[in-house]
């Protein structure tokens, strides 16, 4: 197959026609409404593990937004009720077999939802995305982020230290040599990440709902102290098959606190020698006015990949990075 031509065949294409179809019909029974925002933000995420993709402008700069969450968030708080939106994202040096810089993501957001119901909808939707084709998984498995890794390493990961957990990867043969050490929340993130997706990620087959992740990663999440006592995230996320297949919170709605957790992303960038990146103000000034609620981002392109048998992205979108 030369360049020129589309990675994903004919079927694949009828496949993803098929659950696009499934989609918005899911979400219509359920009377969410579908809606539109920009590819481009006026701003950019600050996450130390994510970059936009920046387009200049004659006068200005936009972002290529790594989600629609923000402008979905101005929506919320405009009183728009419960949506989804189905669309690409773009994420900077992001390719792979489960990765491509430009990606088409479903994002959906339920005023007086709490995570758990939300969570409990993702689960649906991946069974009757999964059923149409021939699939027939069971029920969804809940396990919390700690229970994972006191099975599997016999730690708590919203206790441990950085010294702890670099010695638990060498002792467990995990590579990690490409994690800078300093000595901040990010690095101790990067060290739980690194165990997770080597020792626990690919063994989650059933359909699994992990929820309770540390107090570190909340992003933008409300925290609450679980039953041991511990500060954790309100945000869970949906694995299959050994796949990240949705992440969730339960939204934060306190400008000030969301405010502080930007600003302190901008100070492990700079460590990092990331650019810093401008708060979005008009974010800032609608979270007052979000109602309770929960959301989640699942990436599409995944769900088409594990319903219909594929084993790299590049088989289910027509034009990969590779072939730009």
């Amino acid at each position: 197959m030369t360049l020129w031509q589309a990675s994903a065949g004919k079927l694949a294409l009828q496949q993803r026609a098929q659950l696009l179809h499934l989609t918005r019909h899911f979400f219509n029974r359920r009377q969410v409404l579908e809606v539109a925002t920009p590819v481009l933000g006026g701003a950019g995420v600050s996450d130390v593990h994510l970059e936009n993709l920046v387009v200049h402008g004659a006068d200005r700069d936009y972002y290529l937004q790594t989600s629609p969450e923000y402008a979905m968030k101005r929506l919320l708080a405009s009183g728009s009720g419960p949506i989804y939106q189905l669309g690409p994202v773009f994420r900077g040096s992001e390719t792979g077999t489960r990765h491509n810089i430009e990606f088409t993501m479903l994002e959906w957001y339920r005023p007086g939802f709490g995570l758990d119901e939300l969570m409990a909808e993702v689960c649906d939707l991946v069974l009757v995305s999964a059923r149409h084709f021939g699939g027939s998984p069971a029920a969804a498995v809940n396990v919390s982020y700690g229970q994972l890794f006191e099975r599997r390493f016999g730690i708590n990961p919203h206790r441990v230290d950085l010294a702890s957990l670099q010695a638990l990867a060498q002792a467990q043969g995990i590579a990690a040599e490409h994690i800078t050490d300093y000595g901040d929340e990010a690095t101790v993130n990067d060290y739980l990440d690194v165990l997770f997706s080597a020792a626990i990620e690919p063994n989650l087959l059933a359909l699994t709902v992990v929820h309770d992740f540390p107090a570190s990663q909340a992003a933008l999440a409300r925290l609450v102290v679980d039953a041991q006592g511990d500060q954790v995230a309100e945000r869970a996320e949906v694995y299959w098959q050994g796949f990240e297949l949705a992440n969730g919170y339960a939204e934060l709605t306190d400008a000030a606190v969301l405010r502080a957790r930007l600003e302190r992303n901008n100070v492990l960038r700079a460590r990092r020698s990331l650019r810093a990146v401008a708060l979005d103000e008009k974010l800032l000034q609608a979270v007052a006015h979000l109602p309770h609620c929960a959301g989640v981002a699942m990436g599409f392109d995944r769900l088409l990949m594990l319903v219909t048998g594929r084993a790299a992205i590049a088989e289910v979108i027509c034009f990969p990075a590779a072939r730009l």
